[in-house]
């Protein structure tokens, strides 16, 4: 797929499933950045027994050696906490720092190359009701739209993926939410 100049975009639930496709992108573009937009740091080293989970994707990431900019983080635990002040290749755009207007977003830490890894629970409930692990004062549509479109206009975006829906029963708004968000996604990524 890479080799063909194809993007490869993946759709799902649990956040693992971003694993292996960051992993093949950065095998073929040595230079790869993460830029993960998520409510919570995702960098525990595991999370109920297992180093593969949603709570624990970014820090397999970074192991790897990828550069990673984390945004719109409101959730972080004490392990993740100290395992950051060991890790100089992570930067975090905290959530209350955009709500406020404060956030100064490290763009010169993209390199060339670009994965982008959207968890929906980066978006305010209010918004986006239907994910496994809501957290209060999240990011506006228009805020992760605006990012988005600023990542594209400065790096190459080779990989990116929306994960983390958790589809409620009898209401769509949710769903149609991440859809509109991936067709956007795809739009910005090859247009800007």
């Amino acid at each position: 797929m890479l080799q063909r100049g194809q993007l490869p975009f993946t759709l799902g639930g649990e956040h693992s499933l971003s694993a292996p496709v960051i992993a093949a992108v950065h095998e073929y573009y040595p230079d790869l950045t993460v830029v993960h937009i998520d409510a919570h740091g995702d960098l525990r080293n595991e999370f109920e027994g297992t180093a593969l989970s949603h709570a624990s994707i970014e820090r397999r990431v970074v192991e790897i050696g990828i550069p990673l900019l984390e945004i719109g983080i409101r959730s972080f635990s004490p392990e993740e906490a100290a395992f950051m002040k060991t890790k100089p290749d992570v930067a975090i755009v905290w959530a209350h720092q955009i709500a406020r207007g404060q956030a100064t977003i490290p763009w010169e830490r993209l390199g060339k190359h670009t994965y982008v890894t959207i968890d929906l629970d980066a978006i305010d409930p209010s918004e986006m009701p239907a994910v496994g692990t809501p957290e209060p004062g999240g990011l506006s549509w228009y805020q992760v739209l605006d990012l988005f479109r600023e990542i594209c206009q400065r790096t190459t975006v080779v990989g990116m993926d929306v994960v983390e829906l958790c589809p409620m029963p009898g209401q769509t708004r949710a769903d149609f939410l991440a859809a509109k968000l991936a067709y956007k996604m795809i739009g910005y990524s090859q247009t800007v």
